[in-house]
């Protein structure tokens, strides 16, 4: 089973591939170098392994700069995790968190009544000429 130890790095909310090295220690090495250099959010490592037989691969995250380090608790006895952490969390297969569909609701709903403004707005001044040429016809100017 092949092994890789991939280095990503998180700007603008975006996670990308570094690097990538046989080798753990130089991944690990290469990543807490990058952190240092504080142009990233964050960094980490993940462990890919590679079944050849069954074509599939298995990814662990080994070493990470976005969570903070804890100390280990009994199965059952989860510490809450804090707001700026949560944020962080980057979700690889495109799925979107439960806050962004009311977003995408709220943008919908007022796109709806800017759109009804308008057409009430345009309805208004239609209106408006057929009620002032209707005056210019009584008055005589027109025709």
């Amino acid at each position: 089973m092949p092994t890789l130890y991939e280095v990503h790095t998180l700007k603008g909310g975006n996670w990308m591939i570094d690097s990538t090295y046989p080798d753990r220690d130089k991944a690990l090495d290469t990543a807490k170098q990058l952190y240092a250099e504080k142009q990233f959010e964050g960094v980490k490592v993940v462990k890919d392994n590679y079944d050849e037989a069954a074509n599939q691969s298995k990814e662990i995250v080994i070493y990470d700069t976005t969570r903070p380090v804890t100390e280990r608790r009994p199965p059952g006895k989860e510490a809450p995790r804090p707001a700026a952490a949560a944020k962080k969390d980057v979700d690889f297969k495109n799925k979107k968190r439960q806050g962004s569909a009311q977003a995408e609701m709220s943008i919908f709903l007022r796109s709806i009544i800017w759109l009804f403004i308008i057409l009430v707005a345009g309805i208004g001044v239609i209106w408006m000429l057929f009620t002032f040429t209707d005056f210019l016809a009584g008055v005589g100017v027109v025709r």
